[in-house]
């Protein structure tokens, strides 16, 4: 990789094609052609498709021409300290090597090349300047002010470089990789027949797994490592572990049928901590306590100051509106899960007032520390679609 070569196929990437970019720079197209094919078996990638009106830029060739950009951004800012000299890769690597090692014997050496050669190039590098890079003492090299300058520039582009490269990996994880993630049981129902179909339509060749626990445990496996990241409702802030908000769920009263004449209800109106106070002789049909379903719903009742009868406790929410059909009580259930799994027959449902905070936040969770695959970042990107459809 190396400047002549990044300008030619960024020309390329300008002009719309090899034969504009070979006229406007007044080269031979095979040399532009050459150094492209150079650059693309160097990277492993096609940095270009032809298409019926002319070349575009592949996936991955948009990543590799915005790397190139910078690079040259970086090299013509060299090129304003007055040379026209083009850099190799190799000169930007032995160039960091001296700063690195301190002395040109050490830097040779680790290089596994002539230590005259070595002193050759940083001769040229400063001849091409008119500017001393090190100034030479007993104990070895020290960089002068222009030396700094340059050598800061070259560790910019190795930089670039190197991020390049870990971008591209991340490009061939998405043709055959792996992610696991967990999820809540009840949430899975919900979210996985939309997610996982839409994933592997786009990403056939990437393995996903997943894990159903509560929300409790999947912290747990988070932060030992034995999945990538975890889908649930926001309980508990956990400061080892990074949050992304991606869907908030608002909660419903939900009554039987039967019960609507019993109530002073509009329907079209979210109910506020007065008209709920209609309901506190009621019988309640509930969640167990430790699902954060059942926490949002005390919370509801304990803004509303109402103590509730219940008459029967379940661990499936399902259950509980099948109750609530049957004339049995009344519950609070999220908007997402009403119609999940049966129709709506034999209930009511109302909104309720913001001021009530009756939702529950979808959130995706993972550890602080680490960095998320490009393929679980798509998985997420595909995910947050959906819910915002």
């Amino acid at each position: 990789m190396n400047e002549k070569q990044l300008r030619y196929v960024f020309a390329i990437s300008q002009a719309g094609s090899v034969q504009t970019a070979s006229r406007l720079l007044n080269k031979d197209s095979s040399t532009l052609t050459r150094n492209l094919k150079h650059l693309e078996e160097e990277l492993g990638v096609s940095i270009f498709k032809r298409t019926p009106s002319g070349i575009q830029a592949t996936a991955e060739g948009c990543v590799v021409l915005d790397a190139v950009k910078r690079i040259l951004d970086c090299c013509d800012r060299l090129k304003e300290k007055g040379t026209a000299h083009n850099l190799t890769g190799n000169e930007i690597r032995y160039m960091l090597a001296i700063r690195e090692c301190g002395t040109i014997s050490k830097a040779a050496k680790e290089l596994f090349i002539a230590q005259p050669s070595l002193s050759q190039v940083l001769l040229q590098a400063e001849q091409d300047f008119g500017q001393p890079v090190f100034y030479r003492n007993r104990e070895g090299l020290k960089e002068s002010e222009f030396g700094s300058w340059f050598l800061d520039i070259l560790s910019e582009i190795r930089q670039i470089h190197r991020t390049l490269l870990a971008d591209l990996e991340e490009f061939q994880d998405l043709k055959k990789g792996r992610l696991t993630f967990g999820i809540p049981p009840n949430l899975g129902t919900y979210l996985l027949p939309r997610i996982l179909p839409a994933f592997s339509k786009q990403y056939p060749g990437i393995q996903v797994s997943f894990k159903e626990y509560n929300s409790i445990e999947l912290d747990r496996m988070i932060l030992a490592g034995k999945v990538d990241f975890g889908i649930m409702h926001f309980q508990e802030s956990n400061e080892a572990m990074q949050y992304e908000d991606f869907f908030e769920d608002p909660f419903y009263l939900v009554i039987p049928d039967g019960m609507k004449a019993q109530l002073e209800i509009d329907e079209k109106e979210p109910l506020s901590v007065q008209k709920l106070q209609q309901i506190k002789d009621l019988p309640f049909i509930m969640v167990a306590g430790r699902q954060k379903l059942r926490q949002v719903a005390d919370q509801i009742l304990e803004q509303s100051q109402i103590v509730p009868e219940i008459r029967y406790t379940t661990k499936s929410m399902e259950t509980a509106k099948r109750l609530v059909a049957a004339g049995m009580g009344i519950t609070f259930l999220p908007g997402s899960y009403l119609d999940l799994f049966s129709d709506m027959e034999g209930i009511a449902y109302y909104c309720l007032e913001e001021g009530l905070m009756a939702s529950w936040k979808l959130v995706v969770a993972y550890p602080k520390k680490g960095k998320l695959s490009k393929s679980v970042r798509e998985f997420l990107r595909i995910l947050k679609g959906l819910l915002i459809e």
